[in-house]
């Protein structure tokens, strides 16, 4: 699901989805089963189906729902028998849970329900803690329960193994009927249901709440619904006051629940947390004066209600920040504009409704964190897109494993709706209901045609087979099923002795009346699931059982047919014209009076068999589509109309067509809605209203008479002008504001000007910023936007700053303060477009690209293909005239960009007549004490010129060189050029001398020209083109990420702080920067983003002997409250929102799943601080921490377009292109499975989309996994598995990029976090910040040999396809940042990799500090 959906239901029980980023309600799949209402959360719907009972859909989320079942097998040792499976009457089971308490014999671990498919069978784990066992692998200790060791020793008495097997959910982008209470589904139907969850403080967020009502007015909860597991284990009841019955119920997503009672009143659940997710007990609440309430809607700081009036009511007092009030019940009702049916809250409490006058869907608008009511009610009127109706079931193979919820339900699962056709279900071969279906409509056929050929029919008995069959319509389709007594009772039987009654996936629940067809239920572990790699053998796609089973079960049914017909044949009938003429008014009549359309009725067609069942790889493709389901009620309440049917058909009666006297369309009315999946705000409302951009305003005729007289205008007074220059070269414009400038050592308040000089034709030809301040004296300080390589704003301690990183000082910004958060980002965006335009560097990067992502999200990227213009640019830029003012001396100039090799400095000056000497130096800025790289000092009275350098005060060793043309009363032209090795000069275009460099040219900034000298220019040209790792400048992107990672051909996919996957489009803007948001169109590709962070701190206490654990600890002990590292004092209070952008989505609480583990109340225990932290506490342990965590939520937008509903802990592009033009892209998911994206394709002409692929495919690990690094070649892919272990992809080529098996590589002592390779070259990151090369990579032996320390303080790395590190260092110094000052998130590349020195020599940094992930796969130009 590429966006969030809103859903919503029409009166014919269909469901509609709109997506935000479209303009077309959308038709779920029908699949013969109507809804009355449905409640959606992020990546499950939840409904109420026309027959009263649940059912569950759940989004093709592309990476599967895996669960890995878990037995271990137990041994003791006795003297004579050795290891064996009898055990002692104290010990645990023969097969056990990892802790021994629970029995788990293999054969008792079954699928929970039909939705669930195996994927291969049981088979040993054979790895323990990171380390590979034997081939049989136990594990061995001297007693139950130990610590357990791969080796045996001499008093290992006991040992275990793991036993594993993986199940799939494979009931994905289809409705699944959800299990009833009672195995008779009709004891107690459910009137509703409602999802929330997912935000409950300390809880996982996978794991949703869902409650129903039933008939009876019980509150029902299902249990144990993650993401694991989207259907859940069981329903509970919870026991509401003996004189409420209640019949509608909501959940918000932080765990709120409200229900509304028989009499109109509310009752409130409490005690609603992580521990207690049933609550602990019911409050009542009123309903508001003179009104009964009907339906509630419940948000996370919001509930709205809606009563039997229709009238609208908002609960005030709910906010947490109320004080003292009751935050749970609210304090009272406010009346609201608006008459609504039903109403829903979104998960950013925004509002949903149909209204009662004319069941149109409404949102309401203006609802923001500080005016929860809103303002305004928006109608929503878009078209629709119903599915098309097919007068047969279509078979072909999806394109995708994953289709969307539109279009992946035309598909059937063959395993779940298959038929008893014989006693004997293990040896009869398998087919769909559909096609079973369809070879009985053939054999109608049949009968048909023998019944007008023959006319010894015997009408009586036929009558008999007649009354054996029904007829399923369902938008203009038909269906013939033949059911008999037997196999109801069959397949009743069958359902039962498999203990799935009434469970899950049949055709419909089970009704008392037994009128149900039997069914003969086949487990889907016999066929291969939606992903053809899911077999750990990765031979391809497994071969299907039974794949004939479509035809066989034809040949059958049609010998039953011609028995039957048989026995109907007598020796000669008698009038059957009169039967005909009875049996075609029957028919008639049954036809006008059901519930179907004339024309359906009329227009019944008989489905023939498609032919390309017979296609084997046509039937796998079928029998791997998704799970359908269908209604019960289709069978009864249309059956006698499909006889009526059946007989008009058998008979071949004509009669004239019964047309409607007007052709009126049906009416489609909205009956209910719901938002709980969809996000979206007051700030970014998606494109829905045709108010925005209606194409109908720019066809009034005003506006078009306006515009062609426009357009005349330009054609007669501008085009034929266009090859003169213009008039006007150049015109300047000024943006002005106050601020706070850095200087001295203090914020002093100074006026900021940022003055751009361009033309119509070229933007912008410079952009200087000037800062005006007062400091003792009047100050102004300039800095060109040609030397802003990095800006990036910050909100700190209520002050919004803005960073200005140069070459100067790279590692060290210029920082300007603002009272406000808007004028920072107003003056971000303003240098930032000032520096795009600049230089020219607009649009999509190239595939040269670096990316990087700071601490705080926000990503930027250098590209190292620059475009002409941007090179022009910097061209124009490199070379310029610096002010000489009157030109007398002494005069000191910066050098702006400093003097490394390449730049060279021209002086053309006149000499005064009675002159004895004068100087140019190219030194540091730091008066008469600071370095003097290169001094040229001509002396006339000695007639030599001087050449010399100063370092720390002391001058070096003179050089002479005679003055050849330079004497008093000339004019001359000096000219500097620094190479690598020395400074050479040259005088009048002729070289003159050289220098070698005695102190790093690094240093120079400053130029000074002192003596009896006039100076006429002064040219600088720093060296465009060729520029160092600090000279980079980074373009920033709008959005909110946690890691970008780069590949060939541009493509670029990101995972945002709450794991969702994205791809970049590549347009400019979004964010705090100037472009387009929420556009649509193949052209325009900046859309809208949500993400959600946890902040964390850490609670400390100590143990004391008197009072136990305590806050007061030794002197030297962290804080109370601290960071993870415990130096730095952090607590709740002081730990506020990032920006006015993000708001909180929860309050503080204690986080149960902290690493490492934690005890009932959050506690880790450890000797002292730090050490190793553990769950449990033991003797030793003085002292524990806790962490408490808040999460908050940020509305953005940038260039990036969102994958389905997948979450993913890690990515990782292809620097290479596959043999078929795709680039393979690598994901690690949620649950560790490692997934590869097919389809993938570079390019802008691929077109749009092309980037995001087609479909997931898995690849099967023994091990769930972290991190994965993709390739293709030899020693290319490599993965990180959650023990730390490194693995090796073998078998990756160009032709098969999905490799052949995986290969474990021990760690380097410490677990690793992350591996990069190319080239051959693997680099590896540990936990403890240390960076690792494998030695001995070969490519007959790719794995290596063994690890190689390289260097340590590391948080991320990049390794580019030419094996080249890149990583960010949590600490560095250095960089001209002064003398004890350390920057953190430094961005480094590794210098001095070769054959010689295999780690490199050292790093070199690169702009900007705070980084916290780079992306370099692709080898950069030259």
């Amino acid at each position: 699901m590429p966006s969030s959906q809103v859903f919503a239901v029409s009166n014919l029980g269909r469901v509609f989805s709109l997506a935000t980023d479209q303009g077309v309600w959308r038709e779920l799949h029908y699949l013969g089963l109507e809804f009355k209402r449905v409640c959606a959360h992020e990546i499950v719907l939840w409904a109420l189906g026309g027959d009263h009972q649940v059912y569950v859909y759940v989004y093709g989320s592309s990476v599967p729902i895996r669960v890995c079942e878990e037995a271990y097998e137990n041994q003791r040792w006795k003297p004579l028998e050795g290891f064996s499976n009898h055990l002692l009457p104290t010990d645990r089971a023969v097969f056990s849970s990892e802790d021994g308490l629970t029995a788990r014999p293999l054969h008792s671990i079954t699928l929970p329900t039909l939705a669930w498919s195996w994927e291969s069978p049981w088979h040993i784990h054979d790895t323990h803690h990171g380390h590979a066992l034997d081939k049989e692998g136990w594990t061995y200790a001297v007693d139950f329960p130990r610590s357990y060791t791969a080796e045996q020793r001499w008093n290992s008495c006991v040992r275990r193994r793991k036993w594993v097997r993986y199940r799939r959910y494979v009931a994905l982008d289809t409705w699944s009927a959800v299990p009833t209470i009672y195995t008779d589904a009709t004891k107690e139907p459910f009137i509703d249901i409602s999802v929330g969850g997912g935000e409950v403080p300390g809880e996982d967020p996978d794991r949703l709440m869902v409650w129903g009502v039933t008939a009876l007015g019980r509150v029902m909860v299902r249990e144990g619904v993650t993401g694991q597991c989207p259907e859940g284990s069981e329903w509970v009841h919870v026991a509401t006051p003996s004189d409420s019955d209640v019949t509608s119920v909501s959940i918000g997503r932080s765990g709120r629940v409200w229900a509304v009672t028989w009499d109109g009143s509310v009752l409130v659940r409490r005690g609603v947390t992580r521990d207690e997710p049933r609550g602990t007990a019911w409050v009542s609440v009123a309903a508001p004066k003179d009104s009964r309430l009907q339906h509630v809607g419940v948000g996370v700081r919001v509930v709205w209600a809606v009563a039997r009036d229709h009238r609208v009511w908002f609960r005030r007092g709910l906010d947490s920040t109320a004080g003292d009030r009751d935050v749970d019940t609210g304090t009272a009702w406010l009346l609201m504009v608006g008459s609504l049916n039903t109403i829903s809250v979104g998960p950013n409490d925004q509002v949903w409704g149909v209204t009662a006058e004319d069941h149109t869907i409404v949102v309401r608008t203006g609802v923001t964190e500080t005016e929860l009511t809103g303002k305004t009610w928006r109608p929503i009127c878009l078209p629709l897109k119903p599915i098309s109706p097919s007068p047969t079931p279509s078979p072909s193979p999806s394109p995708s494993p994953s289709p969307s919820a539109a279009s992946a339900s035309s598909h059937t699962f063959s395993t779940l709706n298959t038929s008893a056709t014989a006693t004997d279900t293990a040896s009869t071969t398998p087919y769909t209901d559909n096609t079973k279906a369809m070879v009985q409509s053939q054999n109608a056929d049949r009968l048909l045609n023998t019944v007008e050929e023959r006319s010894d029919v015997n009408l009586t008995g036929l009558e008999k087979v007649l009354t054996q069959a029904s007829i399923r319509e369902s938008e203009g389709k038909s269906r013939v099923v033949l059911e008999s007594t037997q196999d109801d009772a069959k397949g009743a039987k069958d359902n039962k002795d498999s203990g799935v009654v009434g469970s899950a996936l049949a055709l419909s629940p089970q009704s008392s009346s037994g009128e149900s067809p039997g069914l003969k239920l086949k487990y889907p572990e016999d066929f291969p699931s939606s992903l053809s790699s899911s077999g750990l053998s990765e031979e391809g796609v497994r071969e299907v059982p039974g794949q004939s089973g479509g035809i066989s079960g034809e040949r059958e049914c049609a010998e039953q047919d011609d028995a039957v017909l048989s026995s109907c044949v007598s020796e000669k009938s008698s009038d059957i014209s009169e039967v005909s003429e009875d049996v075609s008014k029957e028919a008639v009549d049954h036809t006008e009076n059901s519930d179907l359309s004339d024309s359906t009725a009329g227009d019944l067609a008989m489905p023939q068999h498609p032919k390309s069942l017979s296609n084997p790889q046509l039937g796998l493709e079928w029998n791997e589509s998704r799970l359908r389901h269908y209604s019960s009620s289709s069978s009864s309440g249309g059956s006698e109309a499909g006889r009526g049917a059946l007989r008009m058909a058998m008979l071949h009666q004509e009669d004239g067509p019964n047309y409607p006297v007007l052709p009126l369309p049906a009416d489609h009315l909205w009956l209910w809605v719901t938002g709980g999946g969809c996000w979206i705000s007051a700030a970014h409302m998606p494109k829905w209203f045709s108010s925005e951009g209606s194409p109908v305003v720019s066809r009034e005729p005003w506006r078009q008479e306006l515009l062609q007289r426009l357009r005349q205008r330009h054609v007669s007074e501008i085009e034929p002008y266009s090859g003169y220059e213009e008039a006007v070269e150049g015109s300047s414009w000024v943006v002005s504001g106050q601020c706070r400038w850095w200087a001295g050592g203090q914020w002093v308040p100074a006026a900021l000007e940022l003055v751009l000089t361009g033309s119509r034709r070229s933007q912008i030809q410079d952009a200087t910023l000037i800062a005006r301040y007062v400091l003792g004296s009047p100050k102004v300080e300039e800095m060109s936007c040609a030397t802003v390589l990095l800006y990036v704003l910050c909100v700190e301690a209520g002050r919004s700053l803005l960073a200005l990183y140069h070459p100067n000082h790279p590692l060290s910004p210029t920082t300007i303060s603002y009272t406000h958060e808007t004028d920072a980002e107003e003056w971000l965006s303003h240098v930032a477009s000032a520096c795009n335009q600049f230089r020219g560097v607009a649009g999509r990067a190239s595939q040269y690209t670096v990316w990087g992502v700071t601490s705080q999200g926000d990503i930027f990227l250098h590209d190292a293909s620059p475009v002409e213009q941007e090179l022009r640019v910097e061209s124009q830029s490199a070379h310029k005239q610096l002010d000489v003012g009157s030109g007398n001396t002494p005069l000191t100039l910066p050098l702006d960009r400093g003097f490394r090799p390449g730049c060279f400095l021209t002086v053309t000056l006149s000499i005064h007549p009675s002159a004895h000497r004068f100087s140019i130096n190219l030194q540091q800025s730091q008066g008469r004490a600071g370095d003097i790289a290169l001094h040229v000092n001509p002396r006339f009275l000695e007639e030599y010129l001087v050449l010399n350098s100063k370092q720390k005060g002391v001058w070096g060793s003179e050089k002479h060189v005679d003055l050849m043309a330079v004497s008093p009363g000339v004019q001359c032209e000096i000219s500097i050029f620094c190479d690598d090795k020395d400074f050479k000069i040259s005088l009048n275009d002729k070289y003159w001398c050289s220098f070698p460099h005695r102190l790093p040219v690094s240093s120079v900034n400053q130029v000074a020209i002192h003596g009896d000298v006039t100076i006429n220019s002064l040219t600088y040209d720093h060296g465009a083109g060729e520029k160092q790792l600090c000279e980079w400048y980074w373009r920033g992107v709008g959005g909110h990420m946690k890691r970008v990672e780069g590949g060939a051909g541009g493509v670029v996919w990101a995972i945002s702080h709450d794991l969702h996957v994205y791809t970049y489009t590549g347009a400019p803007g979004g964010g705090l920067y100037k472009g387009s948001s929420g556009c649509e169109g193949e052209g325009v590709s900046v859309g809208h983003q949500n993400d959600t962070r946890h902040m964390y701190c850490w609670e400390n206490q100590r143990w004391n002997p008197v009072t136990g654990f305590t806050y007061h600890g030794l002197p030297t002990d962290r804080h109370t409250w601290s960071d993870a590292s415990g130096r730095t004092q952090r607590t709740r209070e002081s730990i506020r929102l990032p920006s006015r952008h993000w708001t909180w989505t929860s309050e503080w609480c204690v986080d149960h799943h902290t690493p490492g583990g934690v005890d009932k109340e959050g506690w880790q225990y450890a000797t002292d601080f730090p050490l190793t932290y553990h769950a449990h506490r033991y003797v030793t342990d003085l002292v524990r921490r806790r962490r408490w965590v808040r999460k908050c939520r940020v509305l953005t937008s940038g260039p990036w377009l969102q994958l389905e509903k997948v979450a993913l802990l890690h990515v990782s592009v292809s620097s290479e292109v596959a043999k078929d033009g795709t680039v393979p892209v690598w994901g690690v998911s949620a649950t560790g499975e490692v997934v590869i994206r097919e389809g993938v394709r570079a390019g802008s002409g691929a077109g749009r989309g092309a980037a995001a692929g087609e479909r997931w495919s898995l690849v099967p690990s023994e091990c769930p996994m972290s991190t994965v690094c993709a390739g293709i070649g030899v020693s290319s892919v490599w993965a990180v598995s959650r023990d730390g272990r490194a693995h090796l992809r073998l078998g990756v080529t160009h032709a098969n990029p999905k490799g052949t098996q995986w290969v474990n590589v021990d760690s380097p002592g410490a677990p690793l976090v992350e591996v990069g390779a190319g080239a051959g070259v693997v680099w590896g990151l540990d936990k403890a910040g240390q960076v690792h090369r494998r030695v001995q990579v070969h490519p007959h032996f790719p794995e290596g040999t063994g690890w190689q320390l390289v260097a340590s303080d590391i948080t991320a790395i990049s390794v580019s396809a030419d094996g080249m590190l890149w990583a960010v260092l949590e600490s560095y110094s250095g960089g001209g940042m002064g003398r004890g000052a350390v920057a953190q998130g430094v961005m480094v590349r590794r210098l001095g990799v070769g054959e010689d020195t295999p780690t490199g020599t050292g790093w070199e940094h690169t702009t900007g500090t705070g980084w916290s992930a780079v992306s370099c796969r692709l080898v950069l130009p030259s």
